[in-house]
């Protein structure tokens, strides 16, 4: 009767052992660990974006060394694989044009229901630059979260617009007119000779004048309204989003769009102002005739999100995007 009661223990106890293995052991749901992160320029500035070694190397997470969940394939555009199911809450900043008195970037946020495994693309936009002309400033890149097929308006998350290069406060036109826009146009920019409208419905803004404008989500900016060959309009998103390229580069040089399709900027007898990127992007600032020039226009922003909050113009520096699981 002993030995049968010892087995019987025995019998019991490996019975028991594996429900409390698999209580101690269970893996939490979904692909890895998250709650919230930043996504930032990763140290990159001008017209092209950070490689996958800049950003490595700027975060700090459990996740960004895997490439099947973290990944920049087309140089700029970061790849961020969704972890598990659920809400997720977005927000998302354009950034700030060229010069001492850049448009800002705007601000969108809004919550989000998004499925396990879907690869989301973020394009965070580039602070615009100033030539060693001060008068002469480019658009800053906006910010872009963008889902699958990434290439029609189904796709936008949320997008932030950047500021259109400002030259001074001395040629300042108030109005906010250079800053990034809530609402999906681009605003216009200012300039002596004629207004060069910000583009609307994805398009990239016009350029009337002397510099180029802001690109958009499905069509690029326009190319320096002198002549392409002074310099080019930002790129949209579909096209890869880098800024527009200064190809004047004399007389104190022209100067690069910010990465996220800002507009490039003008050095020359005359001056110009580049837009700035977004949803559709700003139009151009062009030479005062006292021999100034005025800023180029904020590029517009997008926001599929519920409980949203969105401003206009309320960053400087280069953008950001954070996403936090509700």
């Amino acid at each position: 009767m002993t030995t049968i009661l010892c087995i019987s223990w025995v019998l019991n106890a490996q019975v028991a052992l594996p429900t409390l293995q698999g209580v101690q052991y269970a893996h939490p749901s979904g692909l890895y660990i998250f709650s919230s992160h930043t996504f930032t320029n990763c140290g990159a500035t001008g017209r092209t974006g950070p490689t996958l070694a800049n950003c490595k190397s700027s975060y700090d997470t459990v996740w960004e060394g895997d490439t099947d969940f973290f990944n920049v394939q087309t140089q700029g555009i970061q790849e961020w694989t969704v972890p598990a199911d659920g809400t997720y809450r977005i927000e998302v900043y354009g950034s700030q044009g060229g010069g001492s008195s850049g448009g800002l970037g705007a601000r969108m946020r809004g919550d989000f229901d998004l499925t396990e495994g879907a690869v989301i693309k973020i394009v965070v936009g580039q602070q615009g630059g100033t030539a060693g002309n001060s008068n002469t400033t480019s658009g800053g890149g906006g910010s872009f979260v963008i889902k699958s097929p990434y290439n029609s308006n189904n796709s936008v998350l949320v997008i932030a617009g950047g500021g259109g290069g400002s030259p001074g406060s001395s040629d300042y036109q108030s109005g906010g007119y250079d800053n990034g826009q809530t609402g999906t146009s681009g605003s216009r920019g200012y300039g002596a000779w004629s207004y060069s409208n910000g583009g609307t419905s994805g398009n990239g803004g016009s350029s009337s004048d002397r510099a180029a404008a802001g690109g958009g989500f499905l069509a690029d900016g326009a190319d320096n309204g002198q002549s392409a060959s002074y310099g080019t309009g930002g790129d949209a998103f579909v096209n890869g989003a880098k800024g527009g390229e200064d190809l004047y580069n004399s007389s104190g040089g022209g100067v690069d769009g910010g990465f996220g399709g800002g507009g490039s900027g003008m050095v020359s007898g005359y001056r110009g102002s580049g837009g700035g990127g977004g949803y559709s992007g700003g139009g151009t600032g062009s030479q005062q005739s006292n021999g100034s020039n005025h800023q180029g226009g904020g590029g517009g922003s997008y926001n599929s999100g519920s409980n949203t909050s969105n401003s206009a113009g309320a960053r400087e520096d280069h953008g950001q995007v954070i996403i936090t699981k509700q």
